[in-house]
């Protein structure tokens, strides 16, 4: 045992090329923590230096381990067969995922509520004056979102513009990234050309994993940051390379700075080494695989040390959601056994198998896997188990046991559908591999012809129901058309526009206008549109604009709370020497509401203005009030006998 722990040291002090280096990033690694620690106790708090003494050192631990003039064989990856099949799963998913861009629920017009929030967040806390940290405590739905996605599109606007056809745009690059490198991974396990081009044509017209592509709130990054280190995983391992196991490690503390399931990747790492060492010890005697495990650990312990750091110093905050989880399930479990968690295994059963179900928020009307493909799933997961791929079985598992104690929803497997499609390659591999072909039997046959209908099945399915979505810009009602529309239409009147239109702008996102040239404030009550309202009018003060419906939507409150909540606008309002825009959207719940108002118009004017988007009409009605008339409008409206009466018809 000393002796090959010798071994081990003395391959890692040969495989060291640069140990100046080495040093100098552990004494950067051990800054980072420093400064880190000097941040979130207010030493000094907001300081650069963390991240700056961060990056150094994950650079210089790089350079460490490079070979000197032998750059291209750590990039070796990039040969003539990655080429041509990047080339190829470019060609299939950019032609497939642009087809009917116009006419689909996410192009321009098509925003997840979700999704509004991170942009929201990530113009506040990332390119802002707030400091660098790996994760930030959101208020709005008190849990710590992690900061990676934020970073990346804001990457993004920062150099196309801020609006949403630019937002549309990064997350089809991260569904890009998912589909190729899921595909390069399953090159990796079996060199065998037809597999890989099957595998690519199931894995970019996979329907759960092609909706939710759309869905464009932070999880949508973790996926591809998963294939690409598991990538380099498999690669360093085979390759004995400690360049990939760096780039793996970097890319997995990525993932599990990105969101959630990005633990669940880290997890199911864990639980695989732990399996290795049990049943598969004959790992464990390479020098050379030993020595990549260090190098991967070392790496992903640099790597991940701001998030580290923020854990360390807000741990209750970081695992409130999660614990809150947890312990509700253990409680029904302790308290009622097997059946009073029944509830739960039936929503992970419907999320799979209903024909219909709203847990499906991106694909309710399809299965999360396309039913033909079973036929190749179990057996590919029997013959991953027989090749000891423990790292397959528990990342194909662990998404959907995270499912089931947090809710079952399409967006809390993603994580694994990548893996399901590997064990599904395992089949076809087994079918199509040089071995099956060279026998020319009947059972091979019977295999081949059984694998193609199932591909054919699954492809033709999955293929036509994609097409039906994409032609309709309405069908995914998770990306309302019309809360942006209106939402485009308001900021144009809070900013003061003189032909307020429901067209994209080019920074509609971070639009610039200097508040002294507007000439009057703006209170607004939506009916729908919360986040994506909150989104669009955060660079004009947007929980003031937004206290006239407080913080909300129509469509979540009674019209008697809409009308409380109106008038208690307008009497905390202070007036600014402007006139004041009241503005709400039409709907059952405000007609009666707007004709109470709408007597005040002589004390300015009214407006009423239409639009459509994509065959969804909406309407809004505009009170201005001038600024002379404001105090007695505040006053009218205490006394106004008729609106203290539909508050209280409202109220019955």
């Amino acid at each position: 045992m000393t002796s090959f722990i010798n071994d081990v040291f003395s391959y890692l002090e040969e495989r060291t090329y640069s140990k100046y280096a080495l040093i100098a990033s552990i004494i950067s690694f051990l800054l980072t923590w420093v400064f880190s620690i000097f941040h979130y106790t207010n030493i000094y708090y907001g300081n650069k230096f963390s991240w700056i003494f961060w990056i150094i050192s994950i650079v210089l631990f790089l350079y460490s381990f490079l070979p000197p003039r032998k750059t291209k064989q750590a990039f070796s990856f990039i040969n003539t067969s990655n080429v041509l099949i990047f080339l190829i799963i470019f060609l299939v998913y950019w032609m497939s995922h642009l087809w009917n861009f116009s006419t689909s629920p996410w192009n321009q017009n098509g925003l997840f509520d979700d999704a509004a929030w991170d942009i929201y967040f990530a113009k506040n806390k990332v390119f802002s004056d707030a400091p660098f940290q790996a994760a930030f405590f959101d208020e709005v739905g008190y849990i710590s979102r992690e900061v990676v996605f934020h970073y990346y599109i804001s990457t993004f606007f920062k150099l196309f513009g801020y609006n949403l056809l630019v937002f549309n745009f990064s997350l089809l690059v991260l569904g890009f990234i998912t589909v190729l490198f899921t595909t390069l991974i399953i090159h990796k396990l079996f060199k065998n050309i037809f597999v890989t081009l099957l595998s690519a044509l199931i894995v970019n017209f996979f329907p759960v994993l092609y909706m939710n592509i759309s869905r464009g709130d932070r999880y949508a990054i973790a996926a591809p940051l998963m294939t690409i280190s598991l990538y380099f995983l498999y690669s360093s391992f085979k390759n004995h390379s400690f360049v990939r196991a760096l780039l793996s490690a970097l890319f997995a503390a990525l993932c599990w700075d990105s969101a959630i399931m990005g633990k669940q990747y880290i997890l199911g790492l864990v639980l695989s080494v732990i399996f290795i060492i049990i049943f598969d010890k004959k790992r464990l005697k390479s020098k050379e695989n030993i020595s990549v495990s260090l190098i991967w650990i070392a790496s992903f312990i640099i790597s991940a040390t701001p998030l580290l750091a923020y854990i360390l110093f807000n741990y209750d905050s970081y695992i409130t959601r999660e614990k809150g989880i947890l312990r509700e399930f253990l409680t029904l479990f302790r308290q009622g056994g097997f059946p009073a968690i029944k509830p739960y295994v039936d929503k992970v059963i419907e999320l799979f198998f209903a024909n219909h179900t709203f847990l499906r928020q991106f694909v309710a009307d399809y299965y999360i896997i396309p039913l033909p493909y079973y036929l190749l799933l179990i057996p590919g997961t029997v013959l991953v188990l027989t090749k000891k791929r423990f790292e397959i079985i528990f990342l194909s598992l662990i998404p959907v046991f995270g499912a089931l104690l947090s809710g079952s929803y399409d967006f809390r497997v993603i994580l694994a559908a990548p893996f399901w499609i590997i064990c599904i390659a395992y089949s076809l591999n087994h079918v199509f591999g040089s071995e099956s072909l060279n026998q020319n039997s009947i059972k091979s046959y019977l295999l081949m012809a059984i694998s193609f209908f199932c591909i054919l099945a699954g492809l033709i399915t999955s293929s036509s129901y994609i097409l039906k979505v994409s032609n309709n810009p309405n069908y995914q009602h998770f990306l309302p058309h019309k809360d942006v529309a209106v939402s485009r239409l308001v900021q144009d009147i809070v900013v003061g526009a003189e032909n307020p239109k429901i067209d994209m702008k080019q920074d509609e996102l971070n639009r610039k206008i200097n508040p002294h040239s507007i000439s009057h404030d703006t209170l607004v009550c939506p009916l729908g549109s919360y986040a994506i309202m909150h989104l669009y009018l955060q660079n004009y003060d947007d929980k003031k604009i937004l206290s006239f419906c407080d913080q909300g939507i129509q469509l979540l409150q009674t019209p008697n709370e809409i009308l409380k909540n109106n008038l208690n606008a307008i009497i905390k309002y202070q007036t600014t020497g402007k006139d004041l825009k009241l503005i709400w959207e039409v709907s059952e719940k405000s007609e009666k509401i707007i004709d109470a108002f709408s007597k005040y118009k002589n004390f300015g004017s009214e407006e009423p203005l239409s639009d459509s988007v994509d065959g969804s009409a909406f309407s809004l009605y505009i009170l201005t009030i001038t600024n002379e008339n404001i105090t007695r409008f505040q006053k009218a409206i205490e006394d106004d006998l008729s609106i203290k009466a539909l508050l209280n018809n409202q109220e019955s």
